[in-house]
């Protein structure tokens, strides 16, 4: 665990030009190079690259898994059956029913009937380990984000997560370094980056039609009442996390617009993040 921890103090105390080097891809590795030879990199010997600059080979078709085919799961599928070049081999949820409705749309859309996997929260494991997978999209309760998506890459398998991907620390290192270590990717799928306003508003600022942005703000507005006491879906578990946890538990809706804007990554980054809430 040495390397990890390195790697850790390494990020933590290098400086905002550092930081900027080493994630917006002037220092770090690229296709060929390993993450050994990036400062802070893991132990000589080690062969895996760094995230940045990781990109796999195209797929002319997406073989595509789905875990977690609720609200949020089963929105996803219909927007993947609208899709070319991608099939739906697999889904994955402990509601058998839920299950079965979906596999209906997916036959009713003139596809092949995906293969279920019901048998309980971990039956996760028996669906990536199925060698006709690419990408496994990820859309289960917040505990498991990171459980499944380390356990897809570990088979082999690119893995898509819903926000947030992690909400803890070590939750993101893991994330972070399994990908490294498998050379997969690792998404996490902010929609609110690919909003039309949200685009529309990047757009303008690259045209400079907004000139140099001195300020933003970006917030999580959203009344989730219905939803958190529907006593079904997401209201199973996630009415939970805002009874026992303090603090901006979504931030990315607002934070990731404003960072595209502001060229958060790819030539400037953030020197600190205050997160505030209500008591």
């Amino acid at each position: 665990m040495t390397e990890r921890l390195d790697r850790r103090d390494f990020l933590k105390g290098a400086t905002a030009a550092g930081l900027g080097a080493a994630f917006a891809g002037t220092g770090a590795a690229r296709g060929g190079e390993t993450a050994a030879q990036c400062p802070g990199g893991p132990a000589p010997g080690s062969s895996y690259l760094t995230a940045a600059g990781f990109a796999a080979p195209p797929l002319e078709r997406v073989r595509l898994a789905f875990v977690g085919i609720g609200l949020q799961g089963g929105s996803h599928v219909r927007n993947f059956l609208a899709i070319d070049g991608v099939d739906i081999v697999a889904l994955c949820d402990i509601d058998e029913s839920r299950a079965r409705e979906v596999q209906r749309w997916v036959v009713d859309a003139g596809r092949p009937a995906p293969e279920l996997y019901t048998r309980g929260e971990t039956d996760y494991r028996r669906l990536c380990e199925r060698d006709d997978v690419d990408l496994v999209f990820n859309a289960t309760p917040w505990r498991w984000h990171v459980p499944v998506c380390v356990e897809a890459m570990e088979t082999g398998k690119h893995a898509a997560v819903e926000v947030p991907a992690a909400f803890t620390v070590d939750g993101c290192w893991q994330l972070v370094e399994t990908a490294e270590r498998r050379e997969r990717h690792c998404v996490m799928m902010e929609n609110c980056c690919y909003g039309r306003a949200e685009l529309m508003a990047l757009h303008m600022v690259r045209k400079g039609l907004l000139g140099e942005l001195l300020h933003a703000e970006g917030a999580y507005i959203h009344d989730l009442r219905a939803i958190k006491f529907s006593g079904k879906n997401e209201g199973l578990w996630r009415l939970a996390h805002s009874v026992t946890r303090n603090g901006n538990l979504y931030p990315t809706h607002g934070l990731g617009p404003l960072a595209q804007c502001l060229d958060v990554n790819r030539g400037d980054q953030f020197d600190f993040l205050v997160s505030m809430s209500s008591a």
